[in-house]
């Protein structure tokens, strides 16, 4: 399950769904803007669709997991408050969680898009995850499978 449930950050699922491209591109297109304004070098980025609830129905959301190289002599811990820096002066983007959400690490937003930059598994690794906002009314049950998304967030 997802850190982010539904709250009153996200709109009512009933008053404005979110179809499954433009729920996808929230996230991928926040991934690919942060990795390309920060400079990272992507080791790999991946899909999935996420849950709002405990019950496993709709809304969801997309979920994108980024990991970076952490350039050499940089602490992970350090690159992550400057992942989240360079994001927050992107066009739109903010410091900070949505309102209502409280999550752990180096936290930036978009409206209700929420980017959390943190150390990776590896000292030389960060990490970055992107939520998208709760309202996705399709029925993502039997598609929770990873997708691998590395090139089209590298650019390529």
């Amino acid at each position: 399950m997802s850190p982010t449930p539904r709250d009153s950050a996200s709109p009512s699922p009933s008053a404005q769904g979110l179809p499954d491209a433009e729920a996808r591109a929230q996230v991928v297109d926040a991934a690919k803007e942060i990795a390309r304004a920060a400079n990272l070098r992507v080791t790999y980025a991946t899909f999935e669709w996420e849950w709002c609830n405990d019950q496993g129905e709709p809304p969801y959301h997309g979920r994108v997991d980024v990991a970076y190289e952490v350039p050499a002599g940089t602490q992970s811990a350090a690159m992550a408050k400057q992942v989240a820096a360079v994001a927050a002066r992107q066009p739109g983007w903010a410091p900070g969680p949505p309102p209502g959400l409280n999550p752990y690490g180096e936290v930036v937003h978009k409206g209700g898009v929420m980017a959390i930059a943190s150390v990776g598994n590896y000292p030389e690794r960060g990490a970055l995850q992107i939520f998208g906002e709760c309202r996705n009314m399709t029925d993502h049950r039997d598609d929770s499978a990873l997708k691998d998304i590395t090139g089209e967030v590298r650019g390529h």
